[in-house]
């Protein structure tokens, strides 16, 4: 009876020694490091085309963020005409980049992302403006060289997801980017004419991306 005892205890053991093996195994298969890259095909404060990209790195480690690093750029063009007539035309170049952390929340179907970023010029990122200034002063044009600012940004973004396979999703995704109103035109001192505050930007706004996840 005893060596009976001692044999099923040992069946038991070898028995749950086998099946943590095998959850071991499961789990492992189910972890995975993802690569997202993405395409901006839009920006709200944007008027016109735009040029982007948003990619991140993700790891199954739980409770701790994923990586990613975002990027929009586009051009805006406008003319600004003061009480006497003078006129300022002014080609600003707009470039924000951040870096962010973000969470992957998987549900049934889809897979949901959310996240927070920020740019600062001491993380090499942040918001970039270089406007080139041209004014008619008088009936005489006189190009005035450039204004270059700099400025930090915060960013909030979700990804909806649907994957494949287990190893390919497809998703879209909205980055909010949002920062303070700037004066493009504050860096020249040659400006002669009284163009009050017409020529303050606010270029928060949201960029909508597509995509794909690889899982490896």
């Amino acid at each position: 009876m005893l060596n009976r005892t001692k044999y099923f205890r040992k069946l038991c053991l070898s028995g749950c020694f086998f099946l943590g093996m095998i959850s071991l195994s499961s789990s492992a298969n189910a972890q995975f490091i993802g690569i997202n890259a993405d395409v901006a095909i839009d920006y709200s404060a944007a008027p016109g085309s735009v040029s982007g990209y948003s990619v991140g790195i993700s790891h199954p480690a739980p409770f701790i963020p994923n990586i990613g690093y975002s990027s929009i750029s586009f051009i805006d063009k406008e003319s600004i005409t003061d009480p006497s007539d003078n006129k300022l035309s002014l080609e600003t170049k707009t470039t924000i980049k951040t870096i962010n952390l973000f969470y992957n929340v998987p549900f049934p179907v889809v897979t949901i992302t959310v996240g927070f970023g920020y740019g600062a010029d001491n993380l090499n990122t942040g918001m970039e403006t270089k406007t080139t200034i041209v004014e008619t002063f008088n009936g005489t044009p006189k190009d005035l060289g450039t204004s270059d600012l700099e400025t930090s940004v915060a960013e909030a973004f979700f990804h909806i997801g649907l994957p494949f396979w287990n190893t390919i999703e497809f998703h879209l995704g909205y980055h909010l980017m949002s920062f303070e109103s700037i004066d493009i035109t504050s860096k020249s001192t040659k400006i002669r004419g009284t163009y009050a505050n017409d020529n303050k930007k606010n270029y928060s706004g949201g960029m909508t991306t597509i995509g794909v996840q690889v899982a490896f």
